[in-house]
């Protein structure tokens, strides 16, 4: 199988907290970087999305459609192109040639700390340095928009004074430096929107060098260092380097692009905040952090199993524990980079990952320090969820479904089922509390509260109100169902459970299902997330054959790097939702590494 190389995603890189894209010139369409009181911010050449929008779900997707088709920022060169082709150096570096009459143009692009690198080779053609960019806040924008944060106030300040461009935004306290272009004419402009640049260039071997700071000074100051280092060591040898790192990286990895795409991206999208890490949930259209998204690609880089993905596991721990707030004892919907709460919905299974996170973590290293340090956390957290608990039927109530809609009862199946394996795995990690006592009430009541008949066969309710009412759905979102005979909590034979999954299969699945797929009434189609649930309930059945098409399937789905969306045309593989999207290729590399099993 292979993925669609006709898809014209963008090409993705990131390293130490900067990410960004390119487009099929190689140009930067964002490069983007933690920023202390905004969450992330990006050099872009995106529109800014107006705060006005920001409930109009058709102009949000729009808007997140039309970053795949963004032309960046970068060289150019005027001539008709005969070929285009890429490579991902490293699974993780990409590699852009164009083929003209004239000539050819390479760029490579690799973040480094601090910045970007862009090394270009320029045979038989003369490029020039020219596109539409601004310095603004990154845009948030969610289906499911749980309280606008106003955007800063776009306000570009650019200036090339023959040497380097610098290009600041007083609003955002931020400001970014390209050298690598010296001879031109300089030139300054101010606007209150994007701004057009068109720089010289010159053909040969070029290495445009990018750098972030608080101000112009320092800016500039950031570029100059990288440049330096890339001077000494030579950029050919530092792209060798980087690429060599992944590589070593990958070394015991499958060749399976939507694998390594899952472990690189995962990687690529954990940012420093001081000494922890944030995981987003992707870098270009909601660079926030969801804890259920985090703890997939957590258990992703676990299962990758190398010394520094496991770092990256810990310092995430303690990013959630100590820098994420909580309200109340809660966790948040969502998340800034900084650890601010985006959205303050309350959600049980966002309560609950945290915690499995931990246990696996300490079950995987035997991090001491680590249990010392945050086993503490995990008591307030416990007694947060039991205050909430209903006197009545003995369920915990939460306000929105795992894909952050509105839930038409305030019982969630799959959070319960969610919460059986935390106490379960909390018991084995060693930590104490009534888990015993707790993983028991919660299996008894979920037996006695959400099965129940629909059209004579018997179900697992997707939600109840713990009096004999049910609503029977089930959505991609919602993993834990899927890996309840793998986590234990049923056996694998259990009929209540195969009718169950057979069900979301099915058009009596309605808003859940498309054609036999599983996607999600928040993007009414097939979700890649659906079809990793149809390669365990395959596996659980041993029908190896439902297992290949699924499999099939996600191969169709994905982009030319291997990414998967949100969501996917079932017969053209093009994506309905959300080109850029961490959880999808987290889960299929845990299944693909055996994370899920026992």
């Amino acid at each position: 199988m292979s993925v669609r190389v006709s898809s014209n995603k963008p090409l993705d890189f990131g390293d130490s907290g900067i990410t960004g894209s390119v487009d099929d010139d190689g140009c930067l369409i964002a490069l983007n970087t933690y920023h202390p009181t905004l969450g992330y911010a990006t050099l872009t050449a995106a529109e800014p999305f107006p705060d006005s929008e920001r409930y109009n779900q058709a102009a949000v997707r729009a808007y997140r459609a039309g970053l795949a088709r963004l032309r960046g920022f970068g060289l150019r060169v005027d001539a008709p192109v005969r070929h285009r082709s890429f490579e991902l150096a490293g699974s993780a570096i990409p590699r852009i040639r164009i083929d003209y009459t004239t000539g050819t143009l390479t760029v490579t692009t690799l973040a480094v700390e601090g910045g970007a690198v862009q090394v270009c080779d320029a045979h038989g053609v003369t490029p020039e340095w020219r596109g539409r960019l601004s310095l603004q806040r990154c845009a948030y924008t969610q289906l499911t928009e749980g309280g606008p944060i106003p955007a800063p106030p776009l306000a570009v300040r650019a200036h090339y004074d023959g040497n380097a461009l610098t290009i600041e935004n007083p609003a955002l306290e931020l400001a970014v430096a390209l050298v690598g272009l010296e001879g031109g004419s300089p030139q300054s402009i101010s606007a209150d929107t994007p701004v057009e640049l068109v720089l010289p260039a010159r053909d040969g071997h070029t290495v445009l060098v990018y750098g972030f700071g608080p101000n112009i000074e320092r800016a500039l100051r950031q570029a100059q260092r990288i440049r330096a280092g890339v001077e000494q060591r030579g950029a050919d040898q530092l792209l060798h380097e980087a690429a060599s790192i992944w590589q070593r990286r990958l070394v015991n990895i499958p060749e399976d692009p939507l694998l390594r795409r899952g472990l690189v991206y995962c990687a690529q999208l954990a940012v420093p905040v001081g000494d922890t890490v944030c995981l987003l949930t992707d870098h270009m259209l909601l660079p926030l952090s969801w804890n259920r998204d985090a703890y997939y690609m957590a258990l992703a880089l676990l299962s990758w199993n190398l010394p520094e993905t496991r770092d990256l596991v810990r310092r995430h721990l303690y990013w959630m524990f100590e820098q994420a707030e909580r309200h109340a004892g809660a966790w948040g919907r969502c998340y800034l980079v900084n650890g601010l709460a985006k959205d303050h919905a309350f959600q049980l299974d966002q309560q609950l990952y945290p915690l499995l996170e931990l246990a696996e973590y300490l079950l995987a290293t035997g991090d001491g320090d680590t249990r010392a340090q945050l086993a503490p956390h995990v008591a307030p957290v416990i007694d947060m969820l039991l205050a909430r608990r209903s006197p009545d039927c003995g369920l915990f109530p939460t306000d929105e479904t795992p894909a952050d809609d509105p839930i038409a009862l305030p019982y969630h199946l799959s959070s319960h089922i969610l919460f059986w394996r935390v106490c379960k795995k909390l018991q084995q990690a060693g930590i104490e509390g009534p888990w015993d006592e707790l993983a028991d009430d919660l299996r008894s009541g979920i037996a006695r509260h959400f099965i129940a008949e629909r059209d004579g066969v018997t179900l697992y309710a997707y939600a109840t109100d713990g009096r004999g009412n049910h609503h029977f759905y089930h959505d991609a979102n919602d993993l834990p169902l899927a890996l309840a005979p793998y986590w234990g909590f049923i056996p694998p034979d259990d009929a209540i459970w195969r009718a169950t999954m057979d069900f979301a299969f099915s058009d009596a699945n309605t808003g859940g299902a498309y054609g036999g797929q599983l996607g999600s009434v928040h993007t009414p189609a097939p979700w890649p997330l659906g079809d990793i649930q149809e390669l365990l309930f395959a596996g659980v059945t041993g029908d190896t054959q439902r297992g290949e098409r699924a499999r099939s399937r996600l191969w169709h789905a994905a982009q030319r790097d291997g990414a998967l969306p949100e969501a996917y045309d079932p017969i053209t593989g093009e994506v309905v939702s959300r080109h850029w999207f961490g959880w999808p290729n987290a889960a299929y590399a845990v299944y693909i590494l055996g994370g899920f099993v026992e």
